[in-house]
């Protein structure tokens, strides 16, 4: 690792102690970045694309913009910091960017698995405890994201003093341990609506995919952040650039290849199909042809 200068790192033993996702950056992060840069870079058109066609639209897909957003800043300051020397502002910010980009994926599945169950069952049909599992799951994120944040933002504090060094651990800790939870969580629930409900299976094949992905990440966080062996194979450059790059990457590329209304149109479309069906069932048309 390099600095900007010496005295910026003078702690660079407690920074290691924290044992943050990817590690320093070095010369070795720089193609990857490049490539995962360029990866993005071409799926920007697509996400605009689902983003502005009318047939496409959907608020579910703000999380993977937000998403998106987080990735490129995070590999263009990693690509940086590869080959230049940096200060402990830019190691603060792509550690932010590093640990709450996939959160927002979370966000973005839990919203799936809710309005397939909104698509596929009737109103009176619709089990209340699903709306509440996806208010707890949204409310477990986002403390996942707060911690995350402030964890990473205590940093600074933490070299000047380090008996808060303890404080950003733990809140770092308490991040990776929420995320597990809430993708694991969402893992079996998508499971178990699918068998008691009788649900479509492609989109549930979908969510379980992409919840799949979701929890090779968290699960790598978790091990990697609890690792106290600086020779894991868990902390090695390649299992941050497969285990959490690569299985962000897989998790992300479904919500732009598919049209997320059309695959899970939610209550309103169910809604709108009834009034139809129900418009042609009392249409004098329909009525003869009963007779």
């Amino acid at each position: 690792m390099s600095s900007s200068s010496s005295s910026d790192f003078s702690d660079a033993a407690s920074l290691g102690s924290i044992n943050f996702t990817g590690g320093f950056p070095t010369s070795r992060d720089l193609a990857p970045s490049i490539i995962f840069l360029i990866i993005y870079i071409l799926l920007v058109p697509v996400l605009i694309f689902r983003l502005v066609r009318k047939a496409d639209r959907s608020s579910v897909l703000i999380r993977p913009t937000i998403f998106i957003s987080a990735r490129l800043a995070m590999l263009i300051i990693r690509a940086i910091m590869a080959k230049n020397s940096y200060g402990e502002g830019l190691l603060i910010a792509e550690l932010v960017l590093v640990s709450v980009g996939f959160l927002f994926l979370i966000t973005a599945v839990t919203a799936c698995f809710k309005l397939q169950i909104d698509s596929d069952l009737p109103k009176d049909e619709r089990p209340q405890w699903v709306k509440r599992l996806a208010q707890a799951l949204e409310v477990i994120v986002l403390g996942a994201i707060g911690t995350a944040v402030i964890g990473s933002a205590l940093i600074s504090n933490a070299l000047k003093d380090p008996s808060k060094l303890n404080t950003v651990k733990d809140l770092r800790r308490a991040s990776v341990i929420l995320s597990v939870a809430a993708v694991v969580i969402l893992f079996f629930a998508t499971i178990g609506t699918y068998h008691k409900f009788h649900l479509d299976t492609r989109g549930f094949l979908w969510i379980l995919t992409t919840s799949a992905c979701l929890i090779v990440v968290a699960v790598y966080r978790l091990v990697q952040t609890f690792s106290t062996n600086p020779d894991a194979i868990v902390r090695s450059f390649a299992a941050f650039w497969v285990l959490s790059m690569t299985f962000e990457l897989l998790a992300f590329i479904p919500f732009v290849a598919i049209s997320i209304p059309t695959w899970f149109p939610g209550a309103k479309e169910r809604m709108a199909k009834s009034d139809i069906e129900r418009a042609v069932q009392s249409s004098p048309y329909s009525m003869e042809e009963r007779k």
